[in-house]
């Protein structure tokens, strides 16, 4: 991750985190995608010239975010790998304005040879207006990543928010305060539709995480590190999990006296409000 330049800070701090993940194993060929939402910090007067030279190109959004207006996103290209991050990041990245009341995005750099951003951007724009009103503007990045070991729990558990997050949450307290939101599952749906659209607008109001049933993992956070490391932790949560089923399952449990007693110290320093669930993980 080392040794990686770019004109625009962001791509340079946003490439060698988008590259780690393909290296992880996470984000095969073109899956998954990425979204930056930046601040002032990251127009810099360089960083405007730039986008005064650039070809604007509109997308009018089914799905109008008016909460979203004016604000600038770094996101990943349609059909383009996250293992070329770092080597074509002019071609893997474009920045997009969201304009006109929030009815239309429009590409101002990037996405080179007259690419466009993720076919996901609907849920991504939908992620980022919950998050920023739910995170009162903290939350800035969103990653969907194809982690292995928690996609295959889907095939292993029952599809239940609360099944699914205390059997993360019990193969180490640590998982606790990294997610202490939880994690909320989404039926399998069309990747892309405004229908899981709309499923994940409402999972994501209660939490960060979400798992799409069958196919990744979708999660909202500060930063590209800080996303990654949510992420890292979610699955090797998984990893740990998926071993003890495949041995048996759990001859013994975590007890929830314990994460009940971290919720009561930490409690102000979480991220979220803590939701224990009560259901059993092998109900």
């Amino acid at each position: 991750m080392t040794g990686f330049a770019h004109r625009i800070d962001c791509v340079e701090v946003a490439a060698p985190i988008l590259r780690l993940c393909w290296e992880m194993g996470w984000n095969e060929a073109n899956g998954g995608n990425f979204s930056w939402r930046l601040d002032a910090e990251e127009f810099d007067a360089d960083m405007r010239h730039l986008l005064s030279e650039a070809m604007p190109r509109d997308i009018v959004l089914q799905n109008p975010q008016p909460e979203l207006d004016g604000d600038y996103f770094l996101v990943t290209g349609a059909g383009q790998f996250f293992r070329r991050a770092t080597s074509h990041p002019d071609d893997v990245f474009g920045i997009v304005r969201i304009v006109d009341e929030g009815r239309v995005c429009r590409t101002v750099w990037g996405f080179g040879g007259g690419g466009r951003p993720t076919s996901e951007l609907a849920t991504h724009l939908t992620a980022h207006a919950v998050r920023k009103e739910r995170s009162e503007g903290r939350e800035r990045v969103v990653l969907h990543c194809h982690i292995p070991e928690f996609i295959a729990l889907g095939f292993l558990l029952p599809l239940s928010s609360d099944v699914l997050t205390r059997a993360l949450w019990q193969m180490m307290p640590e998982c606790f305060l990294v997610f202490p939101d939880g994690i909320r599952v989404v039926p399998p749906m069309c990747p892309g539709s405004a229908e899981i659209a709309r499923a994940s607008a409402e999972a994501l109001a209660e939490s960060r995480v979400i798992s799409w049933a069958h196919h990744g993992i979708f999660a909202s956070e500060e930063s590209p590190d800080s996303v990654f490391a949510l992420v890292e932790t979610v699955e090797k949560a998984s990893g740990i999990y998926r071993k003890l089923l495949s041995a048996g399952g759990p001859k013994y449990e975590l007890d929830l006296g314990i994460l009940e007693e971290l919720a009561k110290k930490l409690g102000a320093s979480l991220v979220a409000p803590p939701n224990i669930p009560k259901a059993r993980a092998g109900s």
